[in-house]
């Protein structure tokens, strides 16, 4: 099993179990942390091998931290497994709202997060590394399309992300390649991104919207 970059493993240590909130669908879960890091989730499910896997020293990680410093908390909306991780910020307060799009589907996984500067503005850090096998079966056949989406291999794994259109491909050495984008938000304003992993060929038709994916999980 590879380990974490260096960065990666300095920004993002393993927190206390109590610190982490658990997402879920019904076919897989994920751990998140207090800078917004999902570091365990095995796919397509609960039993498949890990694409993140940072949680017990590995390599990947999707994580989305504020810029400088801050204060972490969170809480779960009522009645169900959506979180919304909450920082204080030395401009204001920042949020995103994360979940597992409901109901799951048993081979492919629909990963939700929604990103607003609740109050001031706020400059987010989003890093997506998969890494999958443990760490051991990096990102490949990496492409994006006209739109801003990307799509690509991980291990037995398909990939699909929209809302990182302007993220950038950086190479890390042994741990394979990542994305990461810089996000500015101005107060109120909010951004979303959406990560699908199947362990099929995704379907050539999209998903719904962000927003009707957040509300069919609402209501389910």
């Amino acid at each position: 099993m590879n380990t974490p970059n260096i960065a990666e493993r300095d920004a993002y240590p393993p927190q206390a179990l109590h610190d982490y909130a658990f997402l879920a669908d019904g076919e897989r879960g994920a751990l998140v942390g207090p800078r917004g890091e999902i570091c365990w989730l095995c796919a397509p499910r609960w039993h498949s091998d890990a694409v993140f896997s940072t949680l017990i020293g590995g390599a990947g990680l999707y994580a989305v931290t504020p810029r400088g410093r801050f204060v972490p908390g969170g809480h779960y909306e009522e009645g169900s497994l959506i979180w919304r991780s909450r920082w204080i910020t030395e401009g204001g307060i920042v949020e995103c709202r994360e979940a597992l799009a409901f109901p799951g589907e048993p081979g492919r996984l629909v990963l939700l997060r929604r990103v607003r500067a609740t109050e001031g503005p706020a400059r987010v850090w989003v890093l997506l590394h998969p890494f999958a096998g443990y760490g051991t079966q990096p990102l490949r056949e990496v492409r994006r399309d006209d739109s801003g989406e990307w799509t690509a291999r991980v291990g037995e794994l398909y990939l699909r992300w929209t809302g990182g259109g302007d993220a950038s491909l950086d190479q890390v050495g042994s741990t394979g390649a990542q994305f990461t984008l810089d996000l500015a938000l101005e107060e109120g304003q909010q951004h979303d991104m959406v990560l699908e992993l199947g362990a099929r060929r995704l379907p050539d038709e999209h998903l719904p919207g962000p927003s009707d994916l957040w509300s069919r999980t609402e209501r389910a």
